[in-house]
């Protein structure tokens, strides 16, 4: 009864700060239990152990975490896209707590046709090229001044001097000069070293027996179409 009287003949404005503590200490325990990741964190998928070059994606590969929005990588694939994910390849290897990129996946039917394989263009072979390549493009090759086409080829990797895969490329090419200014593609990993096209080896060795008989660089690539990638 005196704990009744007591809350009516308290002052108003003692009861409004007492409430106003009892809601901010409320708000602080939403905060840190629920509200933190709520607002300022994105759930995505990680890979739960290493994942080789090659694989199929399936779901027993990947798990959710959350991570602030200035640690996404570019592509991270959020937990509601998953079931797009079916049946993908991995177009590199994916360490064990990475996230996944959708810049780093292949369709199905993006592998390598049985009667082709993966041919290197080496450095020393490129005379003009494009800073923006990159895996999946189809450049044109031409010969010499650019009168003689090689013809038409899927890039299969383009490489950095230590044979890394580069998967955007801004920063400009190693060794050989770019032919545009292509500025699309943010986030440069590396320079451009070397590309491997995918080829018959009878095309292959065309193309290796004039680069042999060349005194220089001779090859001019022509990107012919934007990636879906």
């Amino acid at each position: 009864m005196r704990s009744s009287n007591s809350i009516k003949n308290m002052n108003p404005n003692t009861l409004a700060g007492i409430l106003l503590l009892c809601f901010a200490v409320t708000a602080l325990l939403f905060w840190e239990a629920a509200g933190r990741e709520m607002f300022l964190m994105n759930p995505v998928l990680i890979a739960k152990s290493d994942i080789a070059e090659g694989t199929i994606l399936g779901p027993d590969l990947f798990h959710t975490v959350s991570v602030p929005a200035d640690a996404l990588v570019d592509g991270a694939v959020a937990p509601k896209n998953e079931p797009n994910l079916a049946g993908k390849i991995t177009a590199l290897p994916i360490l064990a707590g990475a996230q996944l990129s959708e810049r780093f996946l292949l369709e199905p039917d993006a592998a390598l046709r049985p009667d082709t394989s993966s041919f290197v263009l080496k450095n020393e072979w490129i005379a003009l090229c494009t800073s923006a390549l990159r895996r999946g493009d189809q450049i044109e090759l031409r010969y010499g001044s650019g009168e003689r086409s090689l013809g038409v080829f899927e890039v299969a990797f383009v490489k950095d001097a230590e044979g890394r895969e580069v998967t955007d490329v801004t920063a400009g090419l190693g060794g050989f000069r770019a032919n545009d200014g292509t500025s699309a593609r943010a986030n440069p990993s590396a320079p451009i070293h070397h590309i491997e096209i995918e080829c018959e080896w009878g095309d292959y060795q065309k193309i290796l027996a004039l680069c042999r008989e060349a005194s220089g660089a001779s090859l001019i690539l022509i990107r012919k179409e934007t990636p879906t990638w």
